[in-house]
């Protein structure tokens, strides 16, 4: 493992993981706005950002469900994709707290997905040199219906252009079939040879890219 050290005072050469410290500081800033909550509700709703932001996947993900899940910085982090520990015995102060944190939680999984997600791709049809959605994409299918984190993950099988040539429905196959989506609830990690670029637009790279990569199409 060769480790590369970007100088003081240049954010912006850290590129994407600068860019996800950021968007943290503003959801949580947002988030908790005048509130003082205590230091355990406070150490909750830290852990459970940092959870959901190191829930993406790093490695390919398969739509056969008797394949291995993907890789997740949480695997290195917390030894699984969930982490969590051995439950004991808690009193009624512990219920409490534990409410009050998953609700602060909750404001933070809903800004983050409705303001910093938006920020990565324009609205409308790509414009000049923006990435389109493509077959191939491993994507992460936005359901406002379904808890935090648990997002189902599939890769896109096929497009569908629309008068214009514009993408606007994808055919996604996941773990438990095909799903049928508009663009614009779909969440594409990765592809390689695009990386975000001021604005936090998708742009075409001189090289292939090397960080992670999150394009998002207009999520709601």
């Amino acid at each position: 493992m060769e480790w590369r050290f970007i100088p003081p005072g240049a954010p912006n050469q850290g590129g994407a993981w600068e860019r996800m410290v950021r968007t943290v500081k503003s959801a949580l800033g947002t988030t908790l706005h005048e509130r003082a909550p205590s230091e355990e509700v406070l150490l909750t709703l830290l852990t459970e950002a940092e959870f959901a932001v190191n829930a993406r996947p790093l490695t390919h993900v398969s739509v056969n469900p008797l394949d291995p899940e993907a890789l997740t910085p949480n695997h290195f982090l917390l030894g699984s994709s969930t982490g969590l520990p051995t439950t004991g015995p808690c009193d009624e102060a512990d219920r409490r707290t534990w409410r009050a944190a998953q609700a602060l939680a909750d404001r933070f999984w809903a800004r983050w997905v409705r303001e910093y997600l938006p920020l990565l791709a324009p609205r409308g049809e790509p414009q000049n040199n923006e990435r389109p959605l493509q077959t191939g994409d491993v994507v992460l299918i936005a359901d406002g219906t379904l808890p935090r984190n648990v997002w189902p993950m599939g890769i896109v099988e096929r497009t569908h252009p629309g008068p214009d040539g514009g993408i606007r429905v994808a055919e996604v196959r996941t773990r438990t079939g095909v799903f049928r989506r508009p663009v614009s609830k779909l969440v594409v990690l990765g592809g390689g040879g695009y990386a975000c670029c001021a604005g936090g637009r998708a742009v075409a790279d001189a090289e292939p890219a090397v960080d992670y990569k999150l394009t998002v199409y207009n999520v709601y």
